[in-house]
């Protein structure tokens, strides 16, 4: 038994992406008039809506199809939670975070950094810290890893920053505070 007419199309549609998205976009609508429950062709339709077009209604509407279709359809929970984090819907990326735990086969290192990211996007930085060192511990790649430094790195930086800022502004009060007193002796 060999692959079914749609099957094939649905391959040469994952081929054509992203160099060629018209020609991706006819296969896709092919396979889903063929077989409206293929949870790779919703996905990949979801991606070309996030990132060709920047429609991101439509593309998690393709997104929440393909979980409809198949909750066990691993690539779609990273998109879906990335494009929700960069949207500042976190509410929404924590429940599809908490719904891929539990998905057997799912990446937990992937899954601790998208929730690294999570905390970070809230400035809860010692808890993305906390993520991203657990998403390192589960590394199985130097690649893995050194994206894991970068972040912990970012975090670093960011709550230096955050330190700094807040000395700022907890300074400049007094100085008004003086001036003020200034203000008030001199008249």
């Amino acid at each position: 038994m060999g692959l079914s007419n749609h099957e094939v199309m649905y391959i040469q549609a994952k081929d054509n992406y992203p160099f060629n998205v018209d020609e991706c976009i006819e296969k896709l609508q092919y396979v889903i008039a063929a077989d409206d429950e293929h949870a790779g062709a919703h996905f990949l339709m979801g991606q070309i809506y996030e990132e060709q077009l920047d429609d991101y209604k439509q593309a998690e509407y393709y997104y929440r199809m393909t979980l409809y279709l198949d909750k066990h359809y691993l690539p779609v929970y990273g998109q879906y939670i990335c494009m929700l984090i960069n949207l500042n819907r976190l509410d929404d990326a924590y429940k599809i975070i908490e719904a891929a735990t539990k998905v057997p086969g799912m990446g937990m290192a992937y899954i601790d950094f998208l929730t690294g990211m999570l905390y970070e996007k809230y400035e809860m930085y010692n808890a993305a810290t906390e993520y991203y060192t657990k998403a390192k511990l589960g590394g199985l790649n130097n690649y893995w890893m050194s994206n894991m430094d970068d972040a912990l790195k970012r975090i670093k930086d960011k709550k230096a920053l955050a330190k700094k800022l807040s000395k700022k502004k907890e300074a400049k009060p007094e100085k008004n505070d003086k001036n003020e007193k200034n203000e008030k002796a001199s008249k």
